[in-house]
């Protein structure tokens, strides 16, 4: 019977640490670890803030604009609760909506919609 009880208290310190644990991995990686927070766009330019949520550096590792991938000319590193800025160059037409999708290093990627007015 000691042996039991023993083993159920065990157990109920293992979960409350595994649990917290958990909860910890979920604050420093976030699943959404990039917010857009501005665009402007021309006819030669998208330019896109975005805010790092996470608690670690996060690199833009591709782009894509309507599914094609859009080739980065630099290599763009957002700190932790910092503002990014990225630029995408191309031939943009007035009263087109674009479909932007940007992949992270870490979380899901960021997918969002841009009206050129």
């Amino acid at each position: 019977m000691l042996t039991f009880v023993t083993a159920v208290t065990a157990g109920f310190f293992v979960y409350q640490f595994v649990f917290s644990l958990t909860e910890k991995m979920k604050t420093a990686f976030p699943t959404q670890s990039l917010q857009m927070e501005s665009v402007n766009i021309n006819s030669t330019c998208i330019t896109i803030s975005v805010r790092n949520f996470a608690s670690v550096n996060v690199r833009i590792t591709g782009i894509y604009i309507d599914g094609k991938a859009h080739n980065l000319t630099e290599n763009i590193v957002i700190p932790p609760n910092d503002v990014g800025t990225i630029h995408l160059h191309g031939t943009f037409a007035e009263g087109e909506t674009y479909t932007l999708k940007i992949a992270p290093s870490l979380g899901s990627p960021l997918v969002s919609y841009v009206k050129y007015d």
